[in-house]
């Protein structure tokens, strides 16, 4: 147990630090961490190649049972279809791209943040009662962002 606490840990750290220094928005912080403490415990979800097969992506089906990215001779029939961005702002929260991952628009941040929280429940095979209470709206950095693509 001690070896996965510890990298869990230094996350947690990580997460709250860039949380009170607002350095990100706080949704993406929550999913990056949430995403990364499950690669930590060996459910890490594929972003592009297709988790069943290996076949190199991207794909344009993403499947909890599956494993996050899917081809389309492998995919499971409950397989979500996110958009390309989602997909992508995944993998960039997952690898700590903060640079493209702060520059991704609202509706792919709330496509992705779902995602998270159904693959999160779908391997830890529970419901997370307090995941409904965590605030899931937007900072005023992520409204302040999708103001300026507006523009």
């Amino acid at each position: 147990a001690l070896p996965i606490c510890f990298p869990v840990t230094i996350m947690g750290v990580g997460a709250l630090r860039a949380l009170a220094h607002e350095k990100y928005d706080s949704l993406l912080i929550l999913d990056a961490y949430l995403l990364r403490s499950l690669a930590v415990a060996g459910f890490a979800p594929s972003t592009t190649d297709c988790s069943i097969c290996s076949l190199p992506g991207p794909h344009r089906y993403f499947s909890l049972v599956g494993g996050g990215s899917v081809c389309g001779k492998c995919r499971p029939s409950a397989s979500a279809t996110p958009t390309a961005e989602t997909l992508e702002l995944l993998g960039d929260l997952l690898s700590g791209n903060w640079s493209r991952a702060s520059i991704s628009e609202v509706k792919n941040r709330r496509e992705a943040s779902g995602l998270v929280a159904a693959y999160l429940q779908w391997h830890i095979e529970r419901g997370l009662r307090s995941l409904p209470f965590v605030e899931r709206t937007l900072s005023e950095t992520a409204m302040r962002h999708s103001s300026e693509q507006a523009v």
